[in-house]
Order: C-alpha cells, then sequence, then structure tokens
C-alpha cells in the first residue's frame, strides 16, 4: 500500500520538496549574506598610500625601540664606578704611543674610501607604476562538475625597488602593497565572496595584503647592464588578513633601459596556514589547497607610481 496524504500526494514526495525549499533557502541566505557583506570592490585609499602609512609605523616602532636603548645605556652608564683619573691617565699614555700611527691609519683609509666611491655606482630607485603592473592568485576548482583553472587579478599593486646595476647584490626591495578589495576573477559572485568570507577585504583592516622584504638572495649575475635580465630571490614577510608568515618571492627582473625594469615575481602558498578558509558553494568542489601568487610589474625611475 502507498503512503498518500488526504490530497494524493506521496509523503515521500512532501519530505522531498521540503528538503529542498529548505537547501534552497539556505542557499539564498549564504548568498544573500556573501552579496551584501562584500561590497562593490572599491578602493578606499591607493597602495601609495597604505605603504606610507605601514612605513611612517615602522618608523614610529625604531624609534620607540632606539629611545628604550639610549635609556637602557645612560642607565648602564649612571650604574658603573669607573676611576676616572686612572682611566684618562692610561688612555693618555695610549694615545701618545699610537697617535702616529693612527695618523698613518686614517691617511690609507681615506685614499681607500675614496677609491671604494669612484668604483661604486649609484643605486637607483624604481617606483612600480600601478596602471602597467598586476598582483594575481591562481587555484583549481571543480566548478558544477568541470574543471577550471580560477585567476584573480588586480592592477592596485605598489613598492619601490633600489637597483645597483654593478653590483646587484647591493640593491634593496621595498614594502610591497596589494589591494585584494580590487581583485577580480570572471565571477562577481565569486569576488563578493573573496571580498566577504575569504580575504575579507571588504573590511579595511584586511583591504591590503602586505610583503615586506628581509633578504635578497641568490643572484643570477655580479652585475647586469641595460637589455639583461637577473634572477634572484626575495626572502620577506607576507601578510594576509592579519596573519604574518616568511614567503620567498622567486623573482625574475629585466632592465629595459635606465629608467625602466620590467619582471616578475611568484611564490605559492597554503591558504590554510593564514587561515583562509573558503565557504562551501553549491556546484564548487576540490579546491586545491595551495595557490599561486604572482606580481607582473612595471618600475620607472623618477616617475609616478600611478
Amino acid at each position: 500500500m502507498t503512503n498518500k496524504s488526504s490530497t494524493g500526494v506521496s509523503y515521500g514526495v512532501v519530505a522531498i520538496l521540503v528538503i529542498i525549499a529548505f537547501a534552497v533557502g539556505a542557499g539564498v541566505g549564504v548568498g544573500g549574506f556573501i552579496f551584501a557583506t562584500g561590497g562593490d570592490g572599491t578602493a578606499s585609499r591607493s597602495v601609495q598610500d597604505a605603504i606610507a602609512e605601514i612605513e611612517a609605523d615602522n618608523d614610529a616602532q625604531v624609534a620607540e625601540d632606539t629611545d628604550e636603548t639610549a635609556s637602557e645605556d645612560e642607565d648602564m652608564a649612571d650604574a658603573e664606578d669607573v676611576t676616572s683619573e686612572d682611566a684618562d691617565a692610561q688612555a693618555a699614555d695610549e694615545s701618545e704611543e699610537t697617535a702616529g700611527e693612527d695618523e698613518a691609519t686614517e691617511a690609507e683609509d681615506t685614499e681607500d674610501m675614496a677609491s671604494d666611491e669612484s668604483m661604486t655606482s649609484e643605486a637607483v630607485e624604481f617606483s612600480i607604476v600601478t596602471d602597467e603592473s598586476t598582483a594575481t592568485f591562481t587555484l583549481e576548482e571543480d566548478l558544477r562538475g568541470e574543471r577550471v583553472t580560477v585567476v584573480g587579478t588586480t592592477p592596485d599593486v605598489g613598492g619601490t625597488i633600489t637597483v645597483d646595476l654593478d653590483n646587484p647584490s647591493a640593491s634593496s626591495v621595498g614594502t610591497i602593497a596589494v589591494n585584494a578589495r580590487t581583485i577580480a576573477t570572471d565571477n562577481d559572485f565569486r569576488d563578493r565572496a573573496i571580498r566577504s568570507r575569504i580575504l575579507k577585504s571588504a573590511e579595511d583592516q584586511f583591504e591590503f595584503i602586505i610583503f615586506e622584504p628581509t633578504s635578497l638572495s641568490n643572484f643570477s649575475a655580479e652585475s647586469v647592464s641595460v637589455g639583461d635580465t637577473l634572477t634572484f630571490d626575495i626572502t620577506g614577510n607576507l601578510t594576509i588578513t592579519g596573519v604574518t608568515l616568511e614567503v620567498v618571492f622567486n623573482t625574475s627582473v629585466t632592465v629595459d633601459s635606465e629608467t625602466q625594469l620590467t619582471g616578475t615575481a611568484t611564490s605559492n602558498v597554503l591558504y590554510a596556514d593564514y587561515g583562509l578558509v573558503i565557504p562551501d558553494v553549491p556546484g564548487v568542489a576540490n579546491i586545491t589547497d595551495d595557490v599561486d601568487l604572482a606580481i607582473n610589474f612595471v618600475a620607472s625611475a623618477g616617475a609616478s607610481e600611478s
């Protein structure tokens, strides 16, 4: 005997319809939340302003640390019981004995410094041109049963590179900022999910991804000229949604001219290491655990960054 209601509709069918209704309702609810909280992807400020804020904070911290160190040194000096007369007498004797030697050494050092300065090239600072550069992430996922590659891109990337062509190992890279709020893929709902639930870049405190280099290494050449390409590694601290981890970017830079560089810096990270969670969304499955990061840049000397 089939189990039917008084209207002739199977209770099983009713149960299935109820489940579907709840699922659709939950999906609409999640979708509505993501849409409402994801924002429209408009940047609150430029990457240059973000970098200036970070560097000002760093300078303030350095000044505070310096003041603390100076205070500790003063306390140590006050605590020392030094017989100044003996110390002065000993210093006078030593000074007489070494005065001639010091004069000779100083003359030699002056000559060496002059020689070194004549052989050392001047380092040049290049600024990343925001309008001509991009930052991207790449991962793979199953979208409605089809394996696809997801690429998110933003032009809002900035920073500086100081290059010594005659001695690349003396070069340096300044703070790099990427606006995560303006990252866009080929799907508006995905973009809103990134801003709302994943990178949380709709919130001002998480709007920017920051990379602060600490060292450069593994240079492919001891000197470069216009037209040459140099490869090296940049080690530094990458901050995403307030979590900071050390990463290495493999970098390739081509010296297009004395006033322009082009290059690419790439790295691979596990997004779970940064506490990032990708929400369950109908039709999306098997998302890769790692993400490829890349910065493709044009940098100019003596030019505006935007």
